[in-house]
């Protein structure tokens, strides 16, 4: 199925940073780790992250976050529900919802005494005649995962894409990410994942095709108990995407077409109860965030500064997840 989607996507055309709202992240404990996630995610949110460590959960979960980002301009939502189908497998849908609202429209009033398309001295815009509309990006994920020994797991995911850049202009989009998890102890976690294994083609209503090409993952994690009963531990980790899309100096690393960008990440944690975050991202960003798990339900916070990037303003970010510990949906075997 994944060659007869990818064959006929050669006609089309690789575009750099077609898919950037495809990157976002989700949950406010990666963002707060600099946007690490791909090692770290062991909750509902892996279905985005790395469907592979879906296998961790013993219980249904579900996990919901919103996100002010750009000092307010855009809206960024995300939902999920996870679950163990059975001792070696599990699933989850995943939806996200990236939206700007009341962009201001004035392309048709403008009083154009000379029909020349532009703003001339005794011109002006009949306010009467300036609309807004939304543009909006919906994201559906669905996720599976195999346990292949205690181990070593493999998942897939498969995205459907749903664009509206203006009232006139809308898209849809098909892609596919693969992934795999390795945990040779219990202190150390390796993941490989990668994004859009076979272009995910973005075809809007203008008849303009894009292509996202693929994007290689490499992640880490490591827990360092810092007392011997376990409950003081730091846990640093780390992200590298690696693409080929000519991204240039746009890149923290390039070399040709092929370019390298870093997240990581430091976590303090005491006893699985609460957490300390920070982290730099690939964009020269710094992060901080705080986690607090209540009996089943977890809470967690990040904030990024503008610092290097000020012109984007500082973002936001809340996430909620829910262990739905009863005994009858736990995982078969456990």
């Amino acid at each position: 199925m994944l060659l007869s989607i990818a064959l006929p996507l050669h006609a089309q055309t690789v575009v750099d940073y077609a898919g950037e709202f495809l990157e976002l992240g989700v949950g406010a404990r990666s963002l707060a780790l600099g946007g690490a996630g791909t090692a770290i995610s062991e909750d509902a949110t892996a279905g985005y992250w790395n469907p592979a460590a879906l296998n961790v959960l013993k219980f249904p979960m579900v996990t919901a976050m919103h996100e002010s980002r750009f000092d307010g301009t855009v809206q960024y939502d995300y939902g999920a529900f996870a679950t163990p189908l059975n001792a070696t497998s599990s699933a989850a849908v995943s939806i996200l919802h990236i939206g700007v609202s009341d962009i201001l429209d004035t392309r048709n009033a403008l009083v154009d005494l000379n029909n020349n398309g532009q703003l001339d001295p005794g011109e002006y815009l009949n306010y009467d005649k300036v609309t807004t509309f939304s543009n909006y990006d919906w994201v559906a994920i669905l996720s599976y995962a195999k346990e292949v020994n205690p181990k070593l797991s493999w998942g897939v995911n498969a995205k459907l894409v749903d664009i509206r850049l203006d009232p006139q202009t809308t898209g849809s989009g098909l892609g596919f990410d693969l992934a795999t998890r390795y945990k040779p102890n219990d202190d150390l976690t390796l993941a490989v994942v990668l994004d859009d294994a076979t272009t995910t083609l973005l075809s809007y209503t203008t008849g303009t095709k894009e292509l996202v090409s693929p994007t290689l993952v490499l992640g880490g994690s490591y827990i360092w108990n810092i007392t011997s009963d376990g409950a003081h531990r730091l846990m640093p980790t780390a992200d590298i995407d690696l693409r080929f899309e000519n991204r240039g100096q746009d890149a923290q690393l390039y070399a040709g077409p092929a370019s390298a960008d870093f997240h990581e990440g430091l976590e303090y944690q005491y006893k699985n109860l609460f957490a300390i975050r920070g982290g730099y991202n690939d964009m020269n960003m710094w992060s901080v965030g705080v986690g607090v798990t209540i009996s089943k339900l977890h809470i967690d916070y990040a904030y990024v500064g503008a610092n290097a990037q000020d012109q984007l303003g500082s973002t936001n970010r809340i996430s909620i997840s829910f262990l739905l510990d009863n005994p009858k949906w736990k995982r078969s075997g456990e």
